[in-house]
């Protein structure tokens, strides 16, 4: 095969000139006609096993192109289809200890334990710092002041359904307004089961409002494994897919 393949290169170039001059002011129709015409006379006399040698080496560019093109369709048709379906929870973890002990098992064992796992998504972000040394100095004099920034634009998206986080954390969100009043967001049934943990912070007018709940003693949120034993949530989406998800949250955590 080799010394067949090296003898089809050897060929003169002028030869390769004037079959491309011939094709050229052919139909497309023609076109391939006359390329089989001369495969088929390539390949005579060859057998069955030097046919398909010669055939792979003849098609392998449109062989490597066609490969590449199912594994980009394949990539594409299942982001597609993740992306399409429903959410069942997209949270946040704020000044996680270790990001690589965190249990996001748990996070899964609560979606089939709801019966949203099979069919649904689940969004997490454990990258999340908040210092008060960093943020209560101005942004312009903070070198990760761009961190932040991020954050708060993902959260007032209402990209995040809840946010887990410590006491340092949770007096961040509340003195930019992340979290949402407690005694407005939740609906009656949903409010009574957590009204005895509320924890009261400033918002951005210091002034005090119902922003975060203590969780701190709840065994899932023990489970996660955050590096710190005060912990507390407080919701910042506020379209009707952040309410389900917070609601199927308190469910869980509070049945």
């Amino acid at each position: 095969m080799r010394q067949m393949v090296d003898e089809l290169k050897e060929k003169p170039q002028d030869k390769k000139t004037d079959d491309r001059l011939e094709e050229h002011s052919m139909s497309r129709k023609q076109r391939r006609a006359y390329k089989k015409q001369k495969l088929l006379e390539t390949t005579e006399g060859m057998s069955d096993s030097e046919k398909r040698k010669y055939l792979l080496y003849y098609y392998k560019e449109r062989i490597i192109f066609a490969v590449i093109a199912l594994i980009a369709i394949i990539v594409i048709s299942r982001t597609l289809y993740k992306n399409s379906r429903p959410t069942v929870l997209s949270y946040v973890v704020i000044n996680c200890a270790d990001q690589f002990n965190f249990n996001a098992d748990a996070i899964d064992q609560y979606a089939k334990d709801i019966g949203k796992f099979d069919g649904y998504q689940l969004h997490g972000d454990t990258n999340v710092y908040a210092k008060k040394e960093e943020y209560s100095q101005e942004y312009e004099y903070n070198p990760n002041s761009q961190k932040y920034i991020a954050f708060q634009t993902m959260a007032t998206a209402d990209y995040y359904d809840v946010v887990i986080t410590n006491m340092e954390g949770a007096v961040y969100c509340g003195n930019i307004d992340i979290f949402y009043p407690l005694d407005t967001y939740l609906d009656e049934a949903h409010y009574n089961k957590i009204k005895d943990r509320i924890v009261i912070l400033k918002n951005m007018d210091q002034k005090d409002s119902q922003l975060a709940i203590d969780v701190s003693d709840v065994p899932f949120i023990k489970s996660l494994r955050l590096g710190y034993d005060d912990v507390y949530i407080g919701f910042a989406g506020d379209t009707e897919r952040n309410h389900v998800a917070v609601n199927d949250f308190i469910d869980y955590l509070f049945p």
